[in-house]
């Protein structure tokens, strides 16, 4: 009875081909103090007459619609406001949890702002590939910085205090070409720590649809490729910036010296300025010696927009 109330915001759109496996994870959560917030985004296929089956059969379910198309993220930002819990877990629509997500990372957030766990990516007939830990390394900690070129905290696998949300709103709405779990964890950072678990907690599904395409899948192999060096982005930068933490003159230099790359010191400078924070410009990649300095020079010559 003393069990907080965890508030699982799932975001549909046209998701009828997975969602049944989703939902039924989902309710036969082995933690049970739960409400699930369903936010369709307007679906124009029949997953809200297959919601709101679901929704007349456990009152835990409380489904809403949009009168219009929102967007992912705008849709998430909606849903996350209509959670009550003392805790907020996203979820994806086609995705598979395991029936003790949300019962181990209750035991194991503690006093952390946000907790998030490993997840084993499946292909769309559900064949494990590999783990996203094995694709890059995980971040635990309260360093914001080590989210300002790359994100490893993904939506599905995060569960956050909920007094996370008033700060979340003070900076909304984020524009549609960013993605909401990497400003969730930026702005987690920010605000307390992040910790990790390292367990597979969700079959994450990769298919033509997914939105992250980790491995590729749009491609016509699943073969693991490394991903673009040219990592810094000035608009995602400007958007960490506007937040009013501990690095934001940090950051602000960074923003300073791309504005300004048109000589050869601008270049020099920010190349030093970032090997001066490799090991949070390093955090998820894995690379040792010259390949560090190669990766280092080539970041700090190169930018890429959204």
């Amino acid at each position: 009875m003393n069990d907080p109330k965890v508030s699982i915001a799932l975001c549909t759109y046209n998701g009828i081909k997975y969602l049944q496996k989703q939902l039924d994870s989902l309710i036969h959560q082995s933690y049970t103090n739960l409400e699930i917030i369903v936010v369709d985004d307007k679906s124009s296929d029949d997953t809200l007459n297959f919601l709101q089956g679901y929704a007349n059969r456990d009152t835990r379910i409380k489904l809403h619609q949009n009168e219009g198309n929102l967007g992912l993220v705008r849709n998430f930002e909606k849903a996350i406001n209509l959670c009550t819990g003392e805790y907020i877990a996203l979820c994806d629509q086609d995705d598979i949890w395991d029936h003790e997500k949300i019962k181990l990372m209750v035991e194991n957030i503690e006093d952390h702002t946000l907790i998030y766990h490993d997840s084993q990516l499946i292909s769309e007939d559900e064949k494990n590939l590999v783990k996203a830990s094995e694709w890059f390394n995980m971040y635990q900690g309260s360093n914001p910085l080590a989210f300002i070129f790359f994100n490893c905290v993904s939506g599905h696998a995060c569960m956050f205090n909920r007094k996370l949300v008033p700060v979340l709103n003070e900076y909304a709405p984020l524009e549609k070409h960013f993605y909401h779990d990497w400003w969730i964890a930026f702005v987690a950072a920010n605000c307390g720590t992040i910790k990790y678990l390292n367990l597979p907690l969700v079959k994450y599904r990769q298919h033509q649809n997914s939105v992250t395409d980790i491995q590729n899948v749009k491609e016509e192999s699943l073969a693991i490729k490394n991903p673009p060096y040219n990592e810094i982005n000035l608009s995602w930068l400007y958007k960490c910036h506007t937040f009013n933490g501990r690095y934001k003159k940090y950051i602000g230099r960074i923003i300073n010296l791309l504005e300004h790359k048109t000589w050869l010191n601008s270049f020099t400078l920010m190349y030093l300025l970032i090997l001066k924070a490799q090991y949070t410009y390093f955090i998820h990649r894995r690379k040792k010696g010259l390949s560090k300095i190669n990766y280092l020079r080539k970041a700090s010559f190169y930018k890429r927009e959204f």
